[in-house]
């Protein structure tokens, strides 16, 4: 999510901007409530409401909306009748906010935005549709009471963070998809030669010590994720130590079946906790028959999106 606000706020420094934002949605739609994009008069755009018919005609809207500055109002209805598919055949509806953002106006706001997101802490947001100074970022207990019929207000979480302990094949691979998935990443391995921060994605934090890297997932208040993809059973006995009793989302371990059940029953024999189901995915990721590394991250980074998006990946949304 502070990957989106940050390439909003670095084009918002350039000009004004068009930003689109899904306020309602009703029934089967391509995006729910606070799903975002903008438009710039250069052409740029990120982000994404949905694509087909219903964000080209959004596009258009934007366009309107920077020449003259007036917000507009999309109403998405994408219920597909017979010989009226109108903005496509999804099954439901959505209300698009279209508003014109202004650098002296809302990048002050945003700057704040993203700095509480990167690092790791929940903010409430308010789109005006009416004002200004369409953005505005609250304390939490004053966006509870902040609200009117032209105010979209959203509690928005930093990204979820997947801390990887094990910097080997899969490691690797794995950081490097979920970071285009947008997740804050830690990697975390004893072996200093592993950790050469060109084997890892831009902002990847590479960290030697497993302490330190467990106490920077404590405080983070987004979405907690961990994957034990050690190179053997020791090491995984040596992480539950530490991370066995940190707040989680999610927990996977990799391996087969019997090196799983070797790993819980040397932590028992060591008296340490287990974290528990749903939270535990051991053997880690979807069965897809992986079998090499890249592979093998695919169906890892598969299964932390289905538990993202089932579980904790929602926010809490005030609408008026």
């Amino acid at each position: 999510m502070h990957r989106f606000f940050h390439q909003l706020s670095q084009a918002l420094s350039s000009g004004p901007l068009a930003l689109a934002t899904v306020v309602s949605a009703r029934g089967s739609t391509p995006r729910v409530a606070g799903a975002r994009q903008f438009f710039t008069s250069t052409g740029l755009s990120e982000g994404t409401v949905g694509g087909g018919v219903a964000e080209a005609r959004v596009e258009e809207l934007a366009k309107a909306t920077l020449v003259d500055g007036l917000p507009r109002v999309f109403e998405a209805d994408m219920r597909g009748r017979p010989g009226d598919t109108r903005d496509g055949v999804c099954g439901g509806s959505m209300t698009v906010w279209i508003v014109r953002l202004e650098p002296t106006a809302s990048l002050p706001a945003l700057r704040v935005l993203t700095q509480f997101l990167q690092a790791g802490c929940k903010v409430a947001l308010s789109l005006r549709f009416q004002a200004d100074e369409p953005i505005v970022v609250f304390p939490l207990d004053k966006a509870m009471t902040d609200s009117s019929p032209e105010q979209f207000t959203e509690i928005i979480q930093p990204s979820p963070r997947l801390l990887i302990v094990g910097a080997g094949h899969i490691g690797r691979s794995l950081a490097y998809l979920v970071d285009r998935l947008g997740f804050a990443l830690t990697v975390q391995d004893g072996r200093p030669e592993w950790l050469v921060s060109e084997a890892f994605p831009a902002g990847c934090a590479c960290e030697f010590s497993l302490d330190e890297a467990a106490g920077a997932l404590r405080q983070w208040e987004g979405g907690r994720f961990i994957a034990l993809v050690t190179r053997g059973f020791p090491q995984d006995v040596e992480a539950l130590k530490v991370l066995s009793e940190v707040p989680a989302d999610y927990f996977g371990i990799l391996g087969s079946k019997a090196r799983v059940a070797t790993v819980f029953a040397a932590a028992r024999e060591a008296g340490l906790p287990i974290p528990a189901s749903p939270v535990l995915h051991a053997p880690i990721g979807i069965e897809i028959g992986a079998e090499t590394p890249d592979e093998i991250a695919v169906s890892i980074a598969a299964e932390i999106i289905r538990v993202w998006r089932r579980g904790c990946g929602s926010t809490m949304r005030l609408v008026s």
